[in-house]
């Protein structure tokens, strides 16, 4: 057995120096890079004029599909829907909380490249005051006319990811909806906010909450 076991290995040894003499070849490959993505805010997202103490909590409503009353309509988020949904009757309106505030819509918007896959991804913002829950919607462009939709973006219910197509060259709208950007799309964001202890009145407060956007 072991005298068999030499002779394999002696076989093997002589195929193997055969390929030493084997053509080399340099191959060459192509790729393409695409545009790096960004986010910029349009408009940060405010609470303002509101009275909380320890345990209030209040809404800010936003639509999760881009026909609710908390809507800033197809023109603003600049989608073709084949719906031309307007802006929403409570659109920046704050619900279930004392004082009538001055609230404003997260606004931000995501440029990429022309009609690039990305996942949002939001997460909550928390202090030692106050904590908040973001939800919304994110545009998703599909190829096409009136292909457009306000894709739900909420925390509690996606945990907080989806997946969107920025416009691209072939997205448009016909019943003077929104005018899409090519390699862009814009998020709306409200969502809950609870105070987890007493407030000043009159004292500014700054919560930090994530979107992150990759390909």
């Amino acid at each position: 057995m072991q005298h068999k076991m030499k002779i394999l290995a002696a076989l093997i040894v002589g195929s193997l120096s055969l390929n030493s003499f084997a053509e080399q070849q340099v191959l060459n490959g192509t790729f393409r890079t695409i545009k790096a993505v960004t986010i910029l805010p349009i408009t940060g997202m405010s609470f303002t004029g509101l009275t909380l103490t320890s345990g209030d909590d209040c809404d800010l409503e936003t639509s999760t599909d881009g026909t609710g009353t908390g809507y800033l309509g197809d023109v603003f988020m600049r989608l073709g829907s084949g719906n031309n949904n307007a802006i929403g009757s409570t659109a920046n309106k704050m619900t279930s909380c004392v004082g009538a505030g001055t609230p404003a819509m997260g606004v931000y918007e995501i440029d990429g490249a022309s009609g690039g896959a990305v996942t949002v991804t939001i997460t909550n913002g928390t202090n030692a005051n106050v904590a908040v829950i973001p939800s919304g919607c994110v545009g998703n462009y599909g190829a096409g006319e009136d292909l457009d939709t306000c894709k739900q973006l909420d925390v509690l219910t996606t945990a907080g990811v989806t997946t969107i197509r920025l416009a691209g060259s072939t997205d448009t709208g016909s019943l003077g909806e929104g005018t899409p950007i090519e390699g862009t799309s814009l998020i709306a964001l409200g969502g809950n906010i609870a105070a987890t202890s007493n407030l000043t009145a009159g004292s500014p407060y700054t919560v930090d909450f994530t979107i992150s956007v990759t390909y």
